[in-house]
């Protein structure tokens, strides 16, 4: 395709609201975006994410998997055999966490695609589909930093910063840079001056990005940076036209300070502007001014014109871009939490007219995706541009080869070859730096490489099986018993200061002890009264794989294991069984791991046996109880007699030769 003009479509996509009500949000969100592709075929699609995961990161992150991977395997994006998805999850290395999600597609029709390495300073040849999740800090084809704290003193820790990738398409170089500025974190104080102190914070932080790009070691190139910028109107002046001719009046909430500003009209006293620290009120000409007369809204929109020298901007004909409702049958009204204001835009340094063709035949598009959809709290906004080839030839760029490409899909370094995505998790293969801060609910959402191996014949060694085993063995021993409480919020904006200045990986040793639980895969374990079948024998190391509506599967370590001798853990992807069993085999009384039925009083329905005539697995019998029929219910068993745990053992000896002892539920041995 050298010689040609490559269409690109850059669009900048704050979703953190979408990942708080993943099965309500993704289906829109993800058609509104992926019929843009449709319709406008570009051969470059690149997207710029912010809050990835949402506000209330460390459990919605676990929702990332199903994004990308639904953005891989749909119809629309298959010719485009070529990825780069880079995405900061690791919220357990708060120093360096941003949240941002770097994504880009490439169509088959594009030939001569280059990646910079950063390290090397050199070009690298894109093939194939690769997802850098987690811990991505290594990643040599890209540059990212979090800003530095005191940039928003207001707060102890934001997640703020920007991430950099260089590409060479059609021997064409340019920089694109993904960045989140900082919010207003209140109205109140933002209307008290013009422009307003935030505003201030935001173009200090723009400042350090552009002046690092500009004396930085690599060569200056083209740059184009699309992101939240956070940009806001001048409520200060905004709010003295809308209220000429009203009165005002003040609540004040603790420490005397102002949090709510009620302006009425003189002489009926009718409410035409209410102002809190998280209100933004117009009441009945809200939409009708926001949504309908932008033009006049732009005289308020001042933030960027102090970077006029450096950057530029398309015309604006849309309305401002944040905050919409988060109500799914909703797609154009605005909140009333925060001024409307166009905070997600597109930048670009003044050489990119250098390399972007523009004529009546190719004229570019400035727009929001989702105009009459419901898009999350922040609206898509996307720039459409023909990139000239050819434009910045540096001599150290390499020709890519003219071979086959490889169709290939790799999750940080490691290649994939399966072809049903629904097998992959993302994070199976992310690193994190501190992994003991995962919370439960995104640990408890990774298929381990365990149960993939089951599903690939065998993939990993009883070895690495029993080091995980030892593992959550002694997190069962610790587990807590009090239940955490989450909070909820669907804007990284609308929670108070403390909960952002909170750090994630230290946030759960700080907070109450009544609200916090231990980091674990494993549900609860309690106590239970048990029947069981009991089978003598050598003890052996087991791999057992059920496939009954009792068990699905289980892992038996050998008792010679200095950690845990005698260790069974339930898997349970069924209504039966939620628990597992920790049992000691150098107990005098206990021969046998158990699993246990939680769900069914206790009772135990299988028992796993083996024989020693080989070091490994040997002759490894089942028993459970039989498969009910699809109309049958727990009632339509038989009744069984609950007995303790001590009788159980009772009925094992040392006996060298296997018996077994009939359990009274209705048992069948595969």
């Amino acid at each position: 395709m050298n010689g040609e003009c490559c269409k690109i479509l850059l669009v900048s996509a704050n979703v953190g609201s979408i990942f708080e009500e993943p099965e309500v949000m993704f289906k829109p969100w993800l058609k509104a975006f992926l019929q843009s592709i449709d319709h406008l075929q570009p051969g470059l699609v690149a997207v710029h994410c912010q809050e990835v995961g949402g506000k209330n990161y460390e459990a919605s992150m676990q929702h990332v998997n199903q994004f990308v991977k639904n953005l891989l395997a749909c119809e629309t994006l298959k010719k485009y055999d070529r990825a780069r998805i880079f995405l900061d999850e690791d919220y357990t290395a708060a120093d360096k966490f941003t949240a941002l999600g770097n994504l880009y597609f490439v169509h088959e029709s594009i030939e001569d695609v280059l990646i910079w390495d950063f390290t090397e300073c050199k070009f690298l040849l894109v093939e194939g589909r690769e997802v850098l999740s987690g811990n991505i800090e290594n990643i040599a084809v890209k540059e990212k930093a979090k800003f530095p704290q005191h940039f928003f003193p207001e707060f102890k820790w934001s997640r703020k910063g920007f991430l950099r990738t260089r590409w060479s398409i059609n021997n064409c170089i340019f920089d694109l840079v993904n960045i989140h500025l900082f919010h207003d974190a209140s109205n109140i104080i933002a209307m008290q001056s013009s422009p307003s102190v935030y505003s201030g914070n935001r173009q200090q932080a723009l400042l350090h990005t552009l002046q690092r790009f500009e004396t930085d070691k690599y060569d200056k190139v083209p740059l184009i940076m699309f992101g939240d910028y956070n940009f806001r109107l001048d409520t200060h002046l905004l709010i003295q036209e809308l209220t000429a001719k009203a009165q005002s009046e003040l609540t004040k909430g603790k420490k005397d300070q102002v949090n709510k500003i009620v302006y009425t009209e003189e002489g009926n006293g009718k409410i035409v502007l209410t102002v809190e620290t998280k209100g933004f009120d117009y009441h009945d000409k809200h939409s009708d001014l926001f949504f309908n007369s932008t033009k006049w809204l732009h005289q308020y929109d001042t933030e960027f014109q102090s970077f006029s020298d450096r950057l530029y901007e398309y015309a604006i004909n849309f309305p401002p871009s944040y905050p919409f409702s988060e109500d799914v049958n909703d797609g154009q009204s605005y909140m009333k939490t925060r001024c409307p204001s166009w905070c997600d835009r597109i930048l670009l340094s003044h050489s990119v007219k250098d390399i972007i063709l523009q004529d009546d035949n190719h004229t570019p598009q400035y727009n929001i995706i989702g105009k009459e959809v419901c898009m999350g709290d922040h609206k898509p906004v996307y720039l459409y541009i023909h990139l000239k080839p050819g434009k910045g030839n540096f001599s150290n760029t390499v020709s890519p080869l003219k071979l086959t490409r490889k169709k290939t899909l790799s999750i940080n370094g490691e290649d994939i070859t399966k072809s049903d995505l629904d097998y992959i998790n993302i994070h199976d293969f992310a690193t994190f730096e501190k992994e003991t801060y995962l919370l439960p609910e995104f640990k408890s959402s990774i298929r381990t490489r365990m149960d993939q191996s089951d599903s690939d014949g065998g993939r990993f060694s009883l070895q690495n099986v029993a080091q995980q085993i030892m593992t959550v063995g002694r997190v069962l021993k610790a587990w807590p018993r009090r239940p955490r409480s989450r909070h909820h919020s669907s804007s990284s904006e609308d929670f108070c200061e403390t909960d952002e200045a909170l750090d994630p990986g230290i946030s759960t040793m700080e907070c109450d002890p009544d609200t916090v639980s231990i980091s674990t895969t494993v549900s609860h374990v309690s106590d239970a009264d048990c029947d069981a079948v009991v089978e003598q024998g050598e003890h052996k190391s087991l791999i057992v794989d059920g496939n009954t509506p009792d068990i699905d599967r289980a892992l038996i370590v050998d008792r010679n294991t200095p950690d845990i001798d005698g260790a069974l853990i339930v898997d349970s992807n069924t209504p039966d069984i939620d628990g597992a069993l920790i049992v000691d085999s150098n107990t005098s009384d206990i021969h046998r791991p158990l699993i246990v039925d939680k769900k069914s009083t206790g009772v135990v329905h299988t028992a796993v046996d083996s024989s020693a005539n080989n070091n490994d697995v040997h002759d490894v019998k089942l028993l459970h109880a039989p498969t009910r029929g699809a109309g049958s219910t727990d009632t339509d068993r038989p009744a069984r007699t609950k007995r303790p745990l001590a009788s159980v053992a009772a009925m094992s000896s040392s006996s060298d030769t296997t018996t077994t002892t009939k359990c009274p539920c209705p048992c069948t041995i595969l």
